[in-house]
């Protein structure tokens, strides 16, 4: 008789940790935390709206993304931790966030074209 068995639960959290990335990555910038100022009696109140920020999503992109040694390692790390081919992830990631998203230094590094929006900032 054979049981079936949960996988391990290191595996479902690295599985948890990359899933979350890709999630927080592909976070259309309408849909991104915002901060908002409310004047209250006590003074103004600064409050963020729920979501992932601006920030968050950098990050993500930068772990799914980046070249530098220090988020490769980080994302080499986890995928041999879930039993992922970092690569294949790394070429899932590049197909799926839009090119918005990507960091300028990202894109340079992965000699990937830059959006407009993006060359117009940088001059």
């Amino acid at each position: 008789m054979s049981s079936e068995r949960s996988p391990i639960p290191e595996v479902q959290l690295a599985a948890a940790v990359i899933r979350r990335a890709l999630d927080d990555a592909l976070t259309p910038t309408d849909r991104l935390a915002r901060t908002h100022l409310t004047e209250t009696a006590d003074g103004p109140r600064h409050s963020v709206s729920s979501g992932v920020t601006a920030r968050e999503r950098e990050e993500a992109v930068r772990f799914l993304l980046d070249t530098s040694e220090r988020w490769s390692q980080s994302r080499a790390t986890w995928c041999d931790a879930a039993g992922l081919d970092p690569d294949i992830l790394v070429r899932h990631a590049m197909r799926q966030i839009p090119a918005a998203a990507i960091p300028i230094d990202i894109r340079l590094a992965r000699r990937l074209a830059a959006p407009a929006a993006a060359m117009r900032e940088a001059a």
